[in-house]
């Protein structure tokens, strides 16, 4: 949770990114805005404030929902916006909380909490099929328990057995 005056500052901060148009006085002012102008307003945040913009996404409303309308609510015109944004989540804030830990980039954009919305897994397949098989399996051993021994070029394989075991869920 952030403390008042960080979000205080964080809001004076994102207010002037919106030139023009009206300040945000609270966190949820950001709740009426919708998932493209969310994820253009994230790509004028600078890295440096990135992890706070987040984490007061993440504080606001009820678990995070707003944070995840980042993930697109299914539009296919914000998927470049949605890719461009957890790619550079991904890099400037979670590479740097998970220097030098086993970090596995499929565990964050493939969070077992999205499984029960199909049609948000089916918008990832693109992102899960460019890993690296020996991600795959890594993140495949944590969901499922391993060892997951797919070889490189199974990477269809493994979204069909990870797809199965979904909908088994």
């Amino acid at each position: 949770m952030m403390n008042e005056e960080h979000e205080n500052m964080m809001l004076a901060y994102l207010s002037g990114l919106r030139k023009g148009q009206k300040p945000l006085r609270r966190a949820e002012d950001l709740c009426v805005m919708n998932t493209r102008e969310l994820l253009l307003l994230a790509e004028r945040v600078d890295d440096a404030a990135l992890g706070l913009f987040v984490q007061m996404l993440k504080s606001t409303g009820k678990g995070g929902e707003f944070f995840e309308r980042l993930m697109g609510d299914h539009e296919e015109e914000n998927r470049p916006l949605v890719d461009a944004f957890f790619s550079r989540y991904l890099h400037t804030v979670l590479s740097v909380i998970e220097d030098g830990a086993d970090y596995n980039p499929l565990a964050v954009y493939l969070p077992d909490s999205t499984f029960a919305d199909l049609a948000f897994l089916q918008t990832r397949q693109p992102f899960f099929l460019r890993q690296s098989i020996d991600t795959i399996n890594e993140y495949l051993d944590g969901l499922f328990g391993g060892p997951h021994q797919y070889q490189p070029g199974e990477q269809d394989v493994a979204w069909e057995y990870f797809w199965n075991k979904v909908l088994e869920r």
